[in-house]
């Protein structure tokens, strides 16, 4: 598995917000700026327009605008934001839904099944609130 560029700016973008959750909305010149994002910000546009049709954030517009986390940072997970952005987590074809396995009674599949439980609960079990208090 492998983060798009999109995912990995949304989880950084997250983060900020996370870290400021309270202090009013952040703009994405700052967003970018603060965690050294170099994309465009017509690209960071879109990635924080996906992740509020996910309510994950929220725009406020006007002056003083930006975005701010829709919820409480500890009830964001990192599953929910890579989900947001890649759409739903499949470390192969078997773990689509539904399954594109073309071979029944496919003997990796309980591999599959496994690491794919594992890799879903790790990312669940990880909330902003305590990824943000590891920034420097």
């Amino acid at each position: 598995m492998e983060l798009s560029t999109a995912g990995e700016y949304a989880i950084r973008g997250m983060l900020v917000l996370a870290s400021r959750h309270g202090d009013g909305p952040v703009n994405l010149d700052e967003i970018c700026r603060v965690r050294g994002l170099s994309k465009s910000r017509e690209y960071m546009t879109k990635i924080f327009g996906v992740l509020a049709k996910a309510d994950l954030v929220t725009a406020v517009r006007g002056r003083g605008g930006g975005y701010r986390l829709a919820r409480p940072p500890k009830d964001i997970s990192l599953l929910d934001v890579i989900e947001a952005v890649e759409g739903p987590l499949a470390l192969n074809l078997c773990q689509h839904d539904p399954p594109q396995c073309r071979e029944p009674g496919y003997p990796v599949r309980p591999v599959w099944d496994d690491l794919q439980a594992k890799v879903r609960a790790a990312l669940a079990g990880k909330n902003f609130a305590q990824l943000a208090r590891r920034l420097p």
